[in-house]
């Protein structure tokens, strides 16, 4: 999926927000949005992803603010309340068998997507401390689109899975999914991002909760990019890509590269992500702020 230009304002606004909180000196905000209209003056159109000019903004901000990781302690904190949060889900997934627990896991592995601190999602002054009301308003509400049964349908056949996450927080939740997935016998290969920016996970994010222990290999996707580039992705994740059956693709990023890069790949492509704008709604058929698992 293409920018639209209502993106523009979602892009300036989300950068200026994060910009707020990072600094409280309004000349380095000032530096950053005048920075960031700059680039989008020059670049800005429908020849791109929105995931693009979002990266490059937050670039901008990290650049102009001398911040190399915005968002560092949210960030732990969201990973380390996941944590806690994921042994009660588990505890309450061993009491269930069958489809019943695979639907159970994946609901909470979806709902950890709307863990996205940009304005469009939790903002960027979320307390950790709602994360529970906050993820089990998802749960309590199911998916608006739903193709887990189709998808459970691939995973009782062993196929191999690449896995590509999205947030931090999330992270921890997509863990007990995978332990789930690989249950059935699948090969799972897990992609995150090398470097920090807004709620993106990393590969060090990715060990802290525990995920490199959870899967069979774990590859680095590319560098600070939100959701993943098709420009910008490491010769591991294009190679992951070309050689995959099914791929599970977290967040609404990487649901605009891969419903445009969609003809290029062989493999099956499951997009698990919470619905975050306008413009996505109308093109999934749902309203914003809901979730779907659905097949591209």
């Amino acid at each position: 999926m293409r920018t639209v230009p209502t993106c523009l304002t979602c892009v300036l606004g989300d950068v200026y927000a994060a910009a707020q909180q990072v600094t409280a000196d309004p000349a380095v905000q000032l530096a950053v949005a005048t920075d960031c209209l700059a680039f989008l003056a020059d670049t800005f159109g429908h020849q791109r992803v929105p995931s693009y000019y979002i990266t490059e903004v937050h670039r901008i901000l990290k650049r102009d603010t001398g911040v190399a990781i915005p968002f560092a302690e949210s960030r732990n904190q969201l990973n380390q309340v996941a944590m806690r949060l994921a042994e009660t889900i588990q505890t309450e997934a061993e009491t269930l068998d069958g489809p019943a627990r695979f639907r159970f896991l994946a609901l909470w592995a979806l709902a950890g997507n709307s863990l996205d601190s940009r304005t469009v999602g939790i903002g960027y002054s979320f307390e950790a401390a709602q994360m529970l009301r906050h993820l089990q308003s998802y749960v309590d509400r199911g998916m608006a689109k739903d193709q887990v049964d189709r998808l459970y349908e691939r995973v009782l056949a062993g196929t191999p899975v690449l896995y590509i996450h999205d947030n931090v927080g999330e992270i921890a939740l997509d863990r007990l999914f995978i332990q789930e997935i690989r249950r059935h016998g699948c090969h799972v290969t897990a992609a995150l991002r090398g470097g920090p920016i807004t709620s993106d996970a990393t590969m060090e994010d990715g060990r802290t909760v525990g995920l490199d222990r959870a899967v069979d290999r774990l590859i680095q996707a590319g560098p600070d990019t939100l959701g993943i580039s098709w420009e910008e992705a490491s010769p591991d994740l294009r190679d992951a890509m070309q050689a995959a059956r099914l791929i599970i693709a977290k967040g609404q990023a990487n649901y605009y590269v891969f419903s445009e890069h969609r003809a290029t790949l062989a493999a099956e492509i499951f997009c698990l992500f919470t619905i975050k704008c306008q413009p996505v709604a109308e093109v999934v058929g749902v309203q914003p702020k809901q979730a779907v698992g659905i097949f591209l």
